[in-house]
């Protein structure tokens, strides 16, 4: 059974990663290709359009593992059923679920790797991508470090240390200098949120620094007419999908904090969770997938079907997602509802 479970891991790992790369590279290349519409805008050059290219692959291989997962399991048992190895090894008295087991257990590498990824890897090079490439597109955002975004409005350079959903930033500090480059002007608003095309903030205090003296008030409210877009903040701000479980989850009780609605974190959270299952699953629908199909049947075509399943589920996740924050329903059950059916589909599958 060992024997069995190293020959079916080893080309499981190679088959299941070249079909990964490939998708990797076609989707890479896609990207390079609606980055370069925008080159020449601002800073951003080929050179920046590779580089965020580049930056942005492994949250590719993050989103697309599913996909390779069940093209590199249709394509292993086809290769196996027209060499006739599944027909020795179920008749030697190894039932179906049994070597489905087989093959769970041999992707564990694959769950592990994808884990690693999604975990170490993407958030901190999808970060640096986005940062890059709207550095480079507008003149406004200057920095980007631990304690918020720096921006430049007018003679006024701005510090952004929180930014909520809905058009909202907390802890923001503006220092306005002179033409000769000295500090005139130092405000601190605890929140401010857009509408209207207006910035509304709240809570200010004032120093005003002249060569004399500084001069100090409070203010309740006030509005700030700035050039600053929200859509230029929602550029840089990583998407809750592509942030670590510790960073979700700190983020999500600064929410509730908040009282602000933590459904897409929340539902991106259980999502990590539900990722290796999923993972897993799609691998296991390759042995009815396979058996349904003639042994003659070219891998081209076994590789279709894997590509078209695992487009279809990824369809249906996005759909049950956008279902869940449309008619509020728990996150969990939004997140983990698709990978629930898909094996209820395998178990049905494998009793016929």
């Amino acid at each position: 059974m060992l024997i069995i479970q190293r020959y079916v891991r080893d080309n499981l790992l190679r088959v299941t990663l070249l079909a990964l790369f490939a998708l990797v590279l076609l989707f890479s290349f896609f990207t390079l290709i609606d980055q370069l519409e925008d080159t020449g805008r601002g800073n951003y050059g080929v050179l920046e359009a590779l580089v965020y290219t580049m930056l942005t692959t492994p949250r590719l291989a993050y989103e697309l593992f599913p996909i390779a997962a069940v093209i590199g399991g249709m394509t292993v048992l086809g290769i196996m059923t027209r060499n006739s190895e599944l027909d020795v090894i179920y008749t030697s008295g190894v039932s179906r679920t049994r070597f489905a087991m087989i093959l769970a257990r041999s992707s564990v590498m694959l769950v592990v790797l994808v884990v690693v990824i999604g975990e170490l890897v993407a958030p901190v090079s999808e970060e640096r991508a986005q940062n890059l490439r709207s550095m480079a597109l507008t003149e406004q955002i200057t920095l980007k470090t631990q304690y918020g975004f720096w921006i430049r409005d007018g003679d006024s350079y701005v510090n952004i240390r929180k930014v909520l959903p809905g058009n909202r930033i907390e802890e923001i500090y503006f220092y306005q200098f002179d033409s000769s480059q000295n500090l005139r002007r130092s405000i601190h608003a605890e929140n401010a949120v857009y509408a209207n095309g207006l910035w509304g903030m709240e809570n200010i205090s004032e120093s005003v620094i002249s060569d004399e003296a500084v001069s100090s008030r409070v203010i309740k409210q006030a509005r700030w007419e700035s050039l600053l877009d929200p859509e230029i903040i929602n550029v840089v701000t990583v998407k809750p999908q592509y942030l670590t479980l510790v960073g979700l989850t700190n983020y999500i009780k600064y929410l509730k904090q908040n009282a602000q609605s933590t459904v897409l974190y929340e539902q991106a959270l259980w999502a990590k969770f539900i990722k290796p299952l999923s993972i897993l699953a799609m691998l296991v629908l390759a042995v009815p997938l396979v058996r349904g199909q003639a042994r003659s049947a070219a891998v081209g075509q076994r590789v279709f079907v894997g590509t078209l399943v695992g487009i279809i589920f990824h369809l249906c996740n996005q759909v049950s997602v956008n279902l869940g924050v449309v008619y509020q329903i728990h996150p969990v059950l939004s997140v983990a509802a698709p990978t629930v059916l898909l094996l209820m589909l395998i178990a049905l599958l494998m009793r016929n």
